[in-house]
């Protein structure tokens, strides 16, 4: 008995301790779970970093505190510096020069500043944006390409003969030889015993010290000099030869050069404050060369490159096969070490400071010659670039380096956003960026680096300084930068923090084994690109998917249609297929390299039958394979072995509909969804969701607000969802909370006896409004169903005519104006207000009864037409300010019965202003107009600022007394049309009764 006791009261004190453990796990996940919902909830979230151009000196210690105060103010903790010059601004300050003393003390001051605002600093690895050069670099250090000269001698007499090398830039002066290939004169097929090399064969006047056998030869004379690219983007105090890409022994000198010394001048900063140095896109250009490519090419292809060297002159080599297999190896090598000696090299020595990352963008643009897949897996943080919408440049970016982070491990997709092209300068609203933003978010992307914000030395001139005619101009010059940009950044602050929880999910990743121009993802999926060494060093099975180190998974491998890879890349795919992998693709194609050409194709043979059988099969033919424990679809797309394979849709839209932009991600039991409209009218969309038993959250990025979804029902393995979204809306659709049962969910809402389709009537917090006389009925998913008779129209007051508008002092508008209707600034007789950019408070009194302010009862107000931003204010309290359409908002707390006062501040954008002033007599000097040559038909863009008047530097009455703005690129004229501003309407308030949706 005393031991049946014991053990009872053994047990109740195992089962006691079970409950509490449990009750504090369940206590730590609510508070967890809270913790999110409250950091949504107050814009605790990443804030996006932001671009920071120093241009050309134009620098002052006022200025580095303006520019940062303003950043913080706004919300920015991040900034990421650039010095910017030479080819980009034509204006300067020659008396500071980068490393200079001035300039030193201003780089110090300036990361005294952000450790005092608590902001982290980073900048590029050089000056200028692209790539690495500094001045006092060697021309024997920088970038270097082949060359060659062709001179035809005979045999018995080549002793003597002058072998004339290739011509080369008199500027930098500077050549090597690498040797002497001679060749029989108008041989037809040159093969390997025909081939002379001469490595030591000329004296130092370039004579040949040797004759040949008899006949009529090719001499050619391979020797490299430097590319003469330059930093040219730099201040002319930091530009200097681009440094060898593909030698360490090279960027060990660069380092020295600048960033070491940069590392020096940081002192205890280094890696805290300063957290960052940047690659940016790759802008440098052509190399085919480096002092120890010989050696390199030996150790990694197994095979001596000088006889090859002939391909690069337009020479066949043995056969067309084997030159091609040639070509392929070379490419090779040059990727390789672009990818080892350059750009992870320099991460090796940026690492070696504790605390500093690498920020890289692992593309370039223009002339290049490496592979960007070669550089994958690189950098502590990717980043890929979007231009503004309409521009289209370099949207292609996202998909591979937000691949490229989603495959190696990497938590940060960054972006250089919003990019401007000058034909739009200054014509961008905070609504704008969110249209662009979203589309970005749905890509990929989780950390915006706002492109750009030039420094500002003079703060008394707007909109100021610019980065030459490129950017979005971020920053304090902006007239919405205290007028929504704050509100604006902690929107995407609740973007960037649910879009960096968890994992990406993509059912498809594409093997890229070279870059392609487009990847098609089926509707309704995502999907990857990765390539080989992702393969071999990250892919393994589990369940049959595919699984990476840190836990990502994607259901099914696409292989590219001409499948030419190395064996062991063959070998990896077929154990990734017989441990249980999913491939979609034709076969391969055999081994692309030189090196073991016949034994590899042998191998590679071997291998494609046996994944996807017969050769003597027609490749067209569709099969389907199983391998070991996986499978093989042969003939097959993607999509038609995602339906095989079962695998529904992750987001499927219904009724038809087409346009909806999303992604997806999941973190343990959580999944999160971004969905985003990307177009100019309200929409009311049905979705399937791939996820089940769990409730949906509808969380609002814009006001942080977070309520269930409304109508919603659990089916299968899906969730089916009504949502609305507004023009260019977005919302987070999230899954947290367990659901066993739906009792009450909504259903249906119905108008007298018709569904209400289109966009549901409801407040922040799921009352329905009763904005029509009716029947309402309200259907539940437990078949239950509530009706709500509406027996009044709601009553709706317009604010027509006659407020009274009040405006920004030293805007060249008057102080205040009556206006009998509201109109557009442009449109007013007044040209002070016609011409105005800034912000206009506009006033006017309404009047609420008791019965209109009772509990079932709302009082909304619509301002119609904004442009751009509106901060309201009812009766002396600020109620919101609204950045985007539609300009609509509750103000029921903040009324009274009798008289309310209403005032709206209106902030609009800058051409107005600076198209006014051109009316005024001019006191700048400018150069020529300049056209924009890169879109067709050329825009007109305007003019550069020659020179920087005095009256700006010494902060003196400028001669043009009448002037407003000031401008470093006068970017518009007399004749440029004037923006739509101000509040345009028809502003009115509606009281309306709304209804507690509960069953």
């Amino acid at each position: 008995m005393k031991n049946q006791y014991l053990k009872g009261l053994i047990l109740t004190l195992l089962i006691a301790i079970l409950i509490v453990n449990a009750s504090f796990i369940m206590k730590d996940n609510d508070i967890n779970e809270d913790k999110l919902a409250q950091d949504f909830t107050n814009a605790n979230g990443p804030s996006p970093f932001i671009l920071w151009q120093w241009m050309n000196g134009c620098v002052t210690k006022e200025g580095i505190t303006y520019d940062l105060e303003s950043f913080k103010k706004a919300g920015i903790k991040n900034v990421q510096q650039f010095l910017v010059g030479g080819s980009e601004a034509d204006i300067t300050n020659p008396n500071i020069t980068i490393l200079g003393d001035q300039w030193n003390d201003l780089m110090k001051f300036s990361l005294e500043e952000c450790e005092r605002l608590g902001i982290d600093f980073g900048t590029h690895n050089s000056p200028g944006w692209s790539a690495s050069g500094a001045p006092g670099l060697k021309a024997e250090d920088a970038m270097q390409k082949l060359i060659w000269s062709k001179t035809v001698i005979s045999g018995k007499t080549a002793k003597g003969s002058v072998i004339t090398k290739a011509t080369i830039e008199s500027k930098w002066n500077f050549y090597r030889d690498i040797c002497l290939i001679a060749v029989p004169k108008e041989a037809k097929n040159i093969t390997q015993d025909k081939i002379i090399i001469i490595t030591e064969g000329l004296d130092k006047d370039g004579r040949l010290n040797k004759n040949l056998p008899d006949g009529q030869w090719e001499i050619l004379r391979f020797g490299h000099t430097t590319t003469g690219a330059m930093n040219m983007t730099a201040p002319v105090s930091g530009q200097g030869l681009e440094v060898d890409k593909m030698s360490r022994d090279a960027l060990d000198k660069f380092w020295a050069l600048y960033p070491e010394k940069l590392m020096d001048l940081a002192g205890k900063h280094a890696g805290k404050t300063f957290k960052r140095i940047e690659i940016d896109s790759y802008e440098a250009g052509f190399q085919d060369w480096t002092p120890k490519m010989a050696t390199e090419f030996k150790n990694r292809r197994g095979y001596d490159l000088l006889p090859w060297l002939l391909v690069k002159a337009g020479y066949v080599v043995d056969s067309k096969d084997s030159t091609e297999r040639f070509k392929y190896d070379m490419q090779r090598t040059i990727n390789e070490l672009y990818a080892d000696n350059y750009y992870g090299y320099l991460e090796e020595l940026i690492h070696k400071i504790p605390g500093l990352e690498f920020l890289c963008e692992p593309y370039g643009t223009g002339k290049k010659n490496f592979d960007e897949t070669a550089i994958r897996g690189i950098g502590d943080m990717v980043m890929c670039e979007f231009w503004t919408k309409p521009a289209t440049w370099g949207w292609e970016t996202l998909l591979p380096v937000s691949s490229n982070a989603h495959v190696n491990g990497k938590k940060i997709v960054a972006a250089e956003a919003f990019t401007g092209q000058p034909q739009y300068a200054f014509q961008t609203d905070l609504a704008d960026l969110k249209a662009t933003g979203d589309q970005a978010f749905c890509e990929g992307v989780n950390l915006f680096v706002l492109h750009a914000s030039a420094h500002q030395p003079w703060p008394q001139v707007k909109p100021g300084m610019t980065m030459g005619w490129w950017g979005t101009q971020f920053g304090p010059s902006q007239t919405w930068w205290e007028h929504g940009a704050a509100e604006w950044i902690e929107y995407v602050s609740r973007c960037q923090l649910l879009l960096q929880k968890g994992l990406f999910v993509s059912d498809l990743c594409y093997l890229q084994l070279e870059r392609q121009k487009k990847t098609f993802i089926p509707e309704g999926y995502k999907g990857d690109i990765c390539n080989e060494k992702e393969i071999l060093n990250r892919f393994s099975v589990k369940d049959n998917k595919i699984v990476l180190p840190d836990s990502m998974t994607y259901k099914i491998l696409i292989l590219p249609n001409d499948c030419k890879l190395e064996p062991k890349l063959a070998r990896k795919i077929e154990k990734l297929v017989f441990e249980g992998a999913v491939i979609v693709g034709n076969g391969f194609t055999g081994s692309p390299g030189l090196n073991k050409a016949v034994e590899n194709n042998l191998e590679i043979k071997g291998i494609n039958e046996r994944l996807f059988g017969s050769v003597e099969e027609k490749k067209s033919e569709k099969k389907v394979l199983n391998v070991g424990k996986g499978k093989v679809y042969s003939g097959y797309s993607a999509q038609e072995a995602l339906e095989l394979e079962n695998i529904s849709k992750d987001v499927e839209l219904l009724n038809n509909e087409k346009e909806l932009n999303w992604i997806h991600r999941n973190d343990k039991n959580e999944d999160y969804y971004f969905i985003s409209n990307p177009t100019a009218i309200d929409k009311s969309y049905q979705i399937n969701f791939r996820v089940k038993d769990r409730i949906p959250e509808l969380w609002d990025p814009v006001t942080g607000k977070i309520k269930d979804v409304l109508i919603w029902l659990n089916d299968k393995n899906k969730t089916s969802i009504r949502v609305d979204l507004e023009a260019n809306g977005s919302r987070f659709i999230v899954f947290r909370k367990k659901s066993d049962a739906q009792s009450n969910a909504v259903k249906e809402i119905s108008l007298n006896g018709e569904e209400l389709k289109t966009s549901l009537p409801l407040t922040a917090d799921n009352q329905l409004i009763l904005n029509k006389k009716g029947s309402y009925k309200v259907s539940f998913t437990n078949s239950k169903s509530t009706v709500i008779k509406q027996n009044n129209e709601p009553e709706t007051l317009f604010l027509n005519g006659n407020w009274n508008v009040s405006f920004e002092e030293n805007r060249g508008a008057p102080s205040s104006a009556n206006f009998e209707k509201l109109i557009s600034w442009p449109l007013h007789s007044d040209s002070g207000i016609r011409f105005f950019s800034g912000t206009a408070s506009y006033k006017k009194s309404f009047q609420l009864n008791s019965k209109q302010l009772k509990n079932n009862k709302r009082v909304f107000l619509d301002l119609g037409m904004v442009k751009n931003t509106a901060s309201i204010t009812v009766n002396q309290k600020k109620v919101i300010l609204i950045w985007k359409q539609p300009f609509t908002v509750d103000i029921t707390n903040y009324c009274k019965s009798g008289e309310n006062l209403l005032e709206v501040g209106v902030t609009n954008l800058w051409p107005n202003r600076i198209i006014g002033d051109k009316y005024e007599p001019e006191d700048c000097v400018w150069g020529p107009i300049r056209d924009f040559p890169y879109v067709k038909p050329a825009p007109v863009i305007g003019r550069n600022l020659q020179v920087v008047p005095e009256w700006v530097v010494n902060k003196t009455q400028r001669p043009s007394k009448n002037r407003i703005t000031f401008c470093t690129v006068g970017f518009f004229e007399r004749e440029s049309p004037l923006l739509t501003s101000g509040l345009i309407g028809p502003v009115k308030i509606s009281i309306e009764d709304v209804w507690n949706l509960k069953e």
